[in-house]
């Protein structure tokens, strides 16, 4: 995956061309929903760092249930705009009746394939969430839209390095190995597990400018049930793939009683713990 494509004909067919692993089900949705929630603090700490602020036009790509785009919205004020692409029309459809029921007017949802995306008004910022890390040439598709940027225009995204482990002190090797399953999903599939690292090189090859990143962590003490939960949740909807590549059996995971399992070995050890980091990155668009 080192020799990328950087052709517009790669950014025209730049949709999510690696399997998303997760699926697109009713549950998977919902987490991501979860997601958004937990990751919200280190993503709008990104968009800030980036310069994203009151006023702007946003073009949040991969927008899946609209998490990132009301994050955005909310930065931008009513005085701004925010435009959320996602290849999955029921996606969209979920997103499209969350920002209606949460009141939002500067927000709106389309459909369709990145490298088919136009739009007549130019952009302040692109921003995204963990959609890299599935594009076959994502330098390509940054550069094929960034001619709907404005001159001066930011980027930024959230990816992870999943080649950095999550640590846990003392040590639970259950825990390990079921993060292993997760990455060797996402590896098989045709994601970047190491999308994070990718970042500045990415940005760099589709013309933007002036790299900065910022890492992340999501970290705690003793028993946390929500993390615990998402962790379970994210493994519920890698579990069909998991079967099919042989990864684990359906014994081995457990997947209904996984949650109170890792639950009592937390009761147990009582661990100070630091999960997969996080990278986000921005840049800029040259002025001329």
């Amino acid at each position: 995956m080192t020799n990328e494509p950087s052709s517009s004909a790669a950014a025209k067919n730049s949709g999510t061309s690696a399997t998303y692993a997760m699926g697109t089900s009713d549950h998977e949705r919902k987490r991501l929903m979860r997601q958004g929630a937990i990751l919200r603090e280190p993503l709008a700490a990104a968009f800030r760092a980036a310069g994203i602020t009151s006023g702007m036009r946003v073009l949040d790509i991969g927008c899946g249930v609209g998490d990132v785009s009301i994050l955005a919205a909310e930065l931008v004020g009513p005085s701004g705009s925010v435009v959320g692409l996602d290849r999955d029309p029921a996606s969209v459809a979920w997103a499209t009746a969350r920002v209606a029921e949460g009141g939002f007017t500067n927000i709106k949802f389309c459909a369709g394939e990145f490298g088919e995306f136009s739009d007549p008004q130019p952009f302040d910022a692109l921003v995204g969430r963990f959609i890299l890390m599935y594009l076959p040439a994502p330098e390509a598709t940054l550069r094929f839209l960034g001619q709907y940027l404005r001159g001066d225009a930011r980027i930024a995204f959230l990816e992870p390095d999943f080649t950095v482990p999550s640590c846990r002190f003392p040590s639970n090797p259950d825990f390990s190995r079921y993060e292993t399953w997760m990455t060797e999903v996402f590896r098989r599939s045709g994601a970047r597990p190491d999308m994070g690292m990718r970042l500045y090189r990415t940005y760099r090859d589709a013309g933007f400018v002036d790299t900065a990143t910022m890492i992340s962590h999501l970290s705690g003490c003793g028993i946390n049930r929500q993390m615990i939960d998402y962790f379970v949740e994210t493994v519920r909807s890698l579990l069909p793939k998991i079967l099919e590549f042989g990864i684990a059996t359906r014994e081995e995971i457990g997947i209904d009683t996984l949650a109170d399992r890792m639950e009592a070995v937390a009761r147990e050890t009582d661990p100070q713990w630091v999960g997969t980091r996080y990278i986000a990155a921005w840049a800029r668009k040259p002025a001329t």
